[in-house]
Formats: C-alpha cells, sequence, structure tokens
C-alpha cells in the first residue's frame, strides 16, 4: 500500500516533469517569436519600410495566450464543440463582431487594435494558417476541435475582420474589389468556424431490399433519419487483377431512385450531402449492402457564398490591375 510519503514524493514529482514541460515551452515560443521578429525586420527591409520596434509586451501575450491553450488541451483534451450549436454559435458570433466593433473604435487608444493592424500580426496569421495546414495535412485524426487550432482560427479571423474593418472604403468611396475579395474569404471562414458545431455526420448501413432510417453517429449514438433509405441494387467495376476500380449503388429516397458512386456524391438538398462509402455482403441474409454517409451543413450556403466572392474578387483585382495612386 502507497504510502503518504510516497504520495507526496509522486505529487512533487509531477509538479516538477510540469514546470519543465512548461520552460521548454515556453523557450520554444521565445525562439519561434524571436523568429519572426528577424523575419519581419527582413521583409520590411526588402519592402524598403520603416518598422516600429515589435513590442515584445504584445508578443508576450501572444505566447501566454498560446501557453493557456495548450494547457487546456492537456488537460481537458479537445472543446466538444457540439455544445456549442445553435443558438449558441450565432450569439458567440454576435458578441465576437460586437466586440471587434468597439475594439477598432478605440484602435487609437488602445495597444491590442494597433497590433491587429500591423502587418506584424498578418505575417502572425499567414504563419498559423500554414502551421494548421501542415498539422491537418499530417495528423490522421484532424484537430479541428483542439484547443490551440481553435485559437489560431480565431486570431487569423480576428484579424482578417479589422482588416476588413480599416480598408473596406477610403475618402474615395468604396473600395470595391478590396472589399469583395476580403469579405469573400471572411464569409468562407465564419462559416466554416462558426458553422462548426452545427455540422451533422452519421453513417447509415442499408441492407438490399430493407428500407432503414437508422443512423449512428461518428462517436456510435443512434439516431434517425427523416426519411427511409432503400438499396436497391450495387454495381462494382474491377480490374484485371480484381481490384475494384468504382462502386455504384442505386439507392430510392422517398419513392426517388438515385445514383451514388464513389467520389460522386448526391446533394440531397442545399445543406446535405449524401457520400458512398463501402460495400459488402451479409453472409446472414446473402444480401448486399452499402454504407452510406449523411452530412448535413446548415452554413454550407454561406460558404458558398464566400467562395463564389472571393474568386470573384480575385478575377477583378486580375483584370483591373492595380490603381495609381489608390488603394484596391
Amino acid at each position: 500500500m502507497i504510502t503518504y510519503k510516497e504520495h507526496s514524493i509522486i505529487a512533487l514529482d509531477y509538479i516538477v516533469i510540469f514546470i519543465i514541460f512548461l520552460y521548454k515551452i515556453c523557450s520554444f515560443i521565445k525562439f519561434v517569436l524571436s523568429l519572426c521578429q528577424i523575419y519581419c525586420l527582413y521583409i520590411s527591409r526588402i519592402m524598403g519600410k520603416t518598422t516600429h520596434r515589435i513590442s515584445y509586451r504584445q508578443w508576450g501575450v501572444v505566447g501566454a495566450v498560446a501557453v493557456v491553450t495548450i494547457v487546456l488541451q492537456l488537460v481537458f483534451g479537445d472543446l466538444p464543440i457540439e455544445i456549442l450549436s445553435f443558438p449558441l454559435n450565432i450569439i458567440l458570433m454576435a458578441l465576437w463582431v460586437v466586440g471587434l466593433l468597439s475594439l477598432y473604435k478605440r484602435r487609437d487608444r488602445s495597444s491590442l487594435a494597433q497590433f491587429m493592424l500591423q502587418p506584424k500580426a498578418t505575417w502572425l496569421s499567414l504563419a498559423l494558417m500554414a502551421i494548421i495546414g501542415v498539422i491537418l495535412g499530417v495528423q490522421v485524426e484532424p484537430m479541428t476541435e483542439s484547443w490551440p487550432v481553435i485559437a489560431a482560427i480565431l486570431f487569423i479571423l480576428s484579424h482578417l475582420t479589422m482588416v476588413i474593418m480599416r480598408g473596406w472604403r477610403t475618402g474615395g468611396g468604396i473600395r470595391w474589389r478590396f472589399s469583395i475579395l476580403h469579405f469573400g474569404l471572411w464569409l468562407a471562414l465564419v462559416a466554416g468556424f462558426f458553422g462548426a458545431p452545427d455540422r451533422n455526420q452519421l453513417r447509415v448501413l442499408v441492407v438490399e431490399e430493407l428500407p432503414t432510417d437508422t443512423a449512428y453517429d461518428m462517436s456510435g449514438q443512434m439516431s434517425r433519419l427523416d426519411y427511409p433509405i432503400t438499396l436497391l441494387d450495387f454495381y462494382a467495376d474491377y480490374y484485371d487483377n480484381g481490384v475494384p476500380s468504382t462502386y455504384r449503388a442505386s439507392i430510392s429516397i422517398e419513392e426517388e431512385q438515385h445514383t451514388l458512386e464513389v467520389n460522386k456524391p448526391l446533394d440531397r438538398t442545399w445543406s446535405e450531402t449524401i457520400y458512398l462509402i463501402s460495400h459488402g455482403i451479409d453472409t446472414a441474409s446473402n444480401k448486399q449492402y452499402c454504407i452510406l454517409e449523411v452530412v448535413n451543413e446548415p452554413w454550407q450556403w454561406l460558404s458558398t457564398t464566400g467562395i463564389v466572392m472571393l474568386i470573384g474578387g480575385a478575377i477583378l483585382l486580375f483584370v483591373g490591375g492595380p490603381r495609381q495612386g489608390n488603394r484596391t
């Protein structure tokens, strides 16, 4: 049986390990911030522009936020974003926008607002976007619900929002190309970030000629669809070596027949898409079955609108070119 003294020694060991870990994290953050400072000074010299000395107080706040999010991740794990679903995500988004508007109005006397509007915040946003892209690309399980990734995306969105507030118009009027491009990017990112809690992903096992509306989410919880799905037939094409080249499933939804293929999903509604995931044969009944994935994204229309605006703004910038004597 472990004595009180041994418990104390074990607890002390854990405390020492945690302190060493925090020291290593702080050292790494200091190293990264130093690289950012050197990079910003280098870019400013290339562009022929003078730059203010980077405030270590501002970078200290950034580093502190990074440490806090890492600690939250280690202690509590991923953020359960499903608790932030509608209407809470709408309320939080409204409060976030109002808070940024208030911060922008106090930009002349707020060091935080000045930092968010400086080029170094842009470089930091670009660096965070690159890091997130690499992390999401190499991870088997995406870390989109981790505290550091959420904090990084929120910083990127906040910086973009304040840049739009500052640059959407000048004394000469509205900067249409700038506004369409940046607001489109803003819409696409906001829809992906604040709409994530409302995203619903279900798996459905459909056996041939047996209608079903039973589905399961990624955690294994059972759910019901608003409609039954029936597998009418299944087709598979094979290569010469016997490896399947493509799958096709003929299904019926509310007496309407549809054909699904791998990488060719069914857009049932503006927010709901059905994917063909897998297939097989039920040994008990000797009938074919397929596994479908039903993805419901209520914010998809907003994301699509943003992407269209982003592409349109980029085309306008390319066609129109830079304006002499005016910012575009």
